[in-house]
C-alpha cells in the first residue's frame, strides 16, 4: 500500500457495512466504517492501532474489493486555511450518518433510543449536543479507546 493513499468504501464496502455479510473481523469491520475518502493511510493507520486492528487490514478490506485508493494525499492541492468546500448540510449529513453507523453497529438494537434522538436531530449543533451522550454508548459498548477514535473522528465531522 502507499503510504499517502486515501481511500475510499466501494459500493459493495457500503453495502458491507449495512448488511454484514461477510462476517468481518470487528476491528476490520469498525475500520471499514472509518474509511471515509478524507483521511490519509498514516492517520487511518494510526486509528487502527488504537483500536486493535490488525496491520494489514487495508490489504485485506481491498483484496475483498470493499475499498479502493483515490489518490495520493501528497496530490491534494487545497491550502490548510483554504474555505471548506463542504457546505453546512453536508457537514451535518455526513456526521449524522456516521454517528448512526457507529453506534448501531457498537449496541445494536440497544441503540434504538440514541438513534431516536440522532432522528430528531436537525442541525450540527443538535449533534454537538448528542456528542457527550453519543461517545458514552460507544464507550459502553465498545470501549473508550474506540470511543476516542470515534469522538476524534466525530470532532472532525463536526469542525
Amino acid at each position: 500500500m502507499s503510504s499517502g493513499a486515501v481511500y475510499r468504501k466501494t459500493d459493495l464496502g457500503m453495502a458491507e457495512v449495512g448488511a454484514r455479510k461477510l462476517k468481518l473481523n470487528p476491528r476490520i469491520r469498525t475500520m471499514l466504517i472509518l474509511i471515509d475518502g478524507a483521511q490519509d493511510e498514516p492517520a487511518v493507520r494510526d486509528e487502527a492501532e488504537k483500536v486493535g486492528a490488525p496491520p494489514n487490514f487495508l490489504e485485506e478490506l481491498v483484496r475483498l474489493g470493499l475499498i479502493e485508493p483515490i489518490r495520493e494525499a501528497a496530490m491534494r492541492s487545497v491550502p490548510a486555511n483554504a474555505p471548506s468546500a463542504v457546505g453546512e448540510f453536508e457537514r451535518f449529513r455526513a456526521a449524522k450518518d456516521f454517528m448512526n453507523i457507529t453506534v448501531v453497529d457498537a449496541m445494536g438494537i440497544k441503540s434504538f433510543f440514541f438513534t431516536l434522538k440522532l432522528e430528531r436531530a436537525g442541525t450540527v449543533d443538535d449533534l454537538r449536543d448528542l456528542r457527550d451522550a453519543y461517545l458514552a454508548a460507544i464507550a459502553k459498548s465498545s470501549g473508550s479507546v474506540q470511543a476516542q477514535v470515534f469522538g476524534q473522528r466525530l470532532k472532525q465531522l463536526l469542525a
